[in-house]
């Protein structure tokens, strides 16, 4: 999240370079100003491939026979090649649905946050069930 994070600043003062914000008014763009553009875009291009790179792996699945806290059936697991045994969440929020992909934010007692892109090259098979169970348990 860090990362993310300093990724996101480094776009900003890029961008804010780019786009003459940061300039005295009236002078024109000097190649100082258009360096640290590219340098800053660099910077962020270079955190956002290690932040994705570093992004964790694993397989969401719906378990019919578990019981939520507020009584319940059904809940969510997180199956990961880094975890030992599947983590049980309390909480599945779709931030962003782009069709082929969505941008989950899982959350567990244990693990806490962690942001997810589930993809449908995956299992294409089950894509449509799985947008289903994420707009149904939002209900």
């Amino acid at each position: 999240m860090l990362l993310a994070m300093i990724a996101l600043v480094c776009a900003l003062i890029g961008a804010m370079f780019l786009s003459g914000v940061l300039q005295r008014a009236g002078q024109p763009w000097g190649w100082t100003t258009a360096l640290a553009g590219v340098l800053s875009w660099m910077a962020w291009l270079v955190l956002a491939v290690a932040s994705w790179l570093r992004s964790p792996e694993g397989v969401l699945k719906w378990d019919s026979s578990s019981v939520q806290e507020d009584g319940g059936a059904g809940g969510w697991l997180w199956c990961s090649s880094s975890d030992a045994e599947p983590i049980s969440l309390s909480q599945v929020a779709c931030v962003l649905d782009l069709q082929r992909q969505i941008l989950l934010c899982i959350r567990s007692v244990n693990t806490g946050q962690r942001w997810i892109w589930v993809e449908r090259r995956s299992n294409q098979a089950r894509w449509n069930d799985l947008r289903r169970a994420l707009v149904s348990s939002r209900a």
